[in-house]
């Protein structure tokens, strides 16, 4: 607790704004890059969740104990922590801590002014219980922009260009539910006892803890998951499932024909957008061109007859004409940008 308290109350501020779903744009910005920062800010962040919903849980109570209420305030308040075994293997372990009254003066100092922050009156003595409103928090990654933020459990994201993610805010307490349109990396953290779930129409992803990419815009025939690190499960919803995925194996799922393949693949490469590299590999130029209006943030039209030729590049840094330059070399087209609108022409 010491260290928190170089910790400005603004800080305090937007991870309120988080948790109830209320952060602008600017500000998720803003709290994401301090939480990349450091370490401790991101243990900051989950001693304050922790505080928000012990809220949350006591609001729920229909009758009120004041001292069950203190309890659970101070159980909340405990972290849990890994431990090493003499064979140097790392276990979760929910450990019992002796908070002294200084560190729990200091808990309560925060859980003060977080009770101020959400508009809840509270005291350690006396809590007014109401019933809580689950709210839906959504994060959206701009076109041709890409986006890397923390999940409250910690778990970390990244999101390419024009995707949207949404959970509620019982996320990391009754579930880690999360509904998804688009392009998203997760880099899971490990919980035994809420699984990790990524839900895209009727089919959902199932983890504890691992690496995985997930590709399903909502406009492409087909859906794919690739495994990076551990196990994912892949199935409809409440019904069967296609596979479990180990590291290098990735499912791709045809929406229109209700059907799959799994393969094994590159997980590095089919999650290399995250690192600012848009591969494209022996793609077609239907695909080269829906590659390109999202990493661009532009909307393409064609002209002419498409060409059947199929397409190797990479593209970093290099600006649309560029690479419209370089398609030129291998197919001759004209191409005309206005802002956002781009219109291509075989010749």
């Amino acid at each position: 607790m010491e260290e928190y308290h170089n910790i400005d109350e603004h800080k305090l501020t937007l991870i309120i704004d988080f948790l109830e779903g209320s952060l602008s744009e600017e500000d998720n910005d803003e709290l994401q890059l301090w939480l990349s920062e450091s370490e401790l800010h991101v243990s900051y962040f989950e001693e304050i969740k922790k505080i928000y919903y012990s809220f949350e849980y006591i609001k729920e109570s229909q009758k009120y104990d004041k001292d069950k209420a203190f309890d659970l305030f101070k159980e909340r308040i405990e972290s849990s922590s890994n431990n090493i075994s003499e064979e140097g293997t790392q276990v979760n372990e929910i450990t019992e801590k002796s908070y002294s009254r200084k560190t729990l003066l200091q808990m309560a100092g925060i859980a003060a002014t977080i009770a101020l922050l959400i508009g809840f009156s509270f005291s350690l003595f006396q809590i007014k219980a109401t019933k809580p409103l689950q709210k839906e928090v959504t994060i959206e990654s701009p076109p041709g922009h890409k986006t890397k933020l923390f999940l409250p459990d910690g778990t970390l994201v990244w999101l390419n260009s024009g995707t949207r993610i949404t959970y509620n805010t019982g996320y990391g307490v009754d579930n880690r539910n999360i509904k998804m349109d688009g392009e998203a990396f997760f880099d899971v953290t490990r919980n035994e006892g809420l699984s990790f779930k990524v839900a895209v129409n009727d089919i959902q992803v199932s983890v504890l803890g691992t690496s995985f990419d997930v590709e399903a815009y909502q406009r492409d025939k087909e859906i794919s998951v690739s495994v990076m690190t551990g196990q994912v499960s892949v199935g409809k919803m409440n019904d069967k499932i296609f596979g479990v995925l180990k590291p290098n194996e990735k499912i791709v799922i045809n929406k229109d024909k209700n059907s799959f393949k799994l393969t094994t693949c590159d997980p590095e490469i089919d999650g290399i957008w995250r690192h600012g590299q848009l591969k494209i590999i022996n793609d077609p130029m239907p695909v080269v061109i829906s590659k390109m209006e999202r990493w661009y943030g532009v909307n393409i039209t064609i002209e002419g007859k498409i060409s059947r030729e199929y397409y190797w590049m990479t593209i970093k840094t290099e600006s649309l004409t560029e690479i419209l330059e370089l398609i030129n070399k291998i197919t001759p087209i004209t191409y005309k940008i206005k802002g956002e609108e781009v219109t291509i022409r075989y010749r």
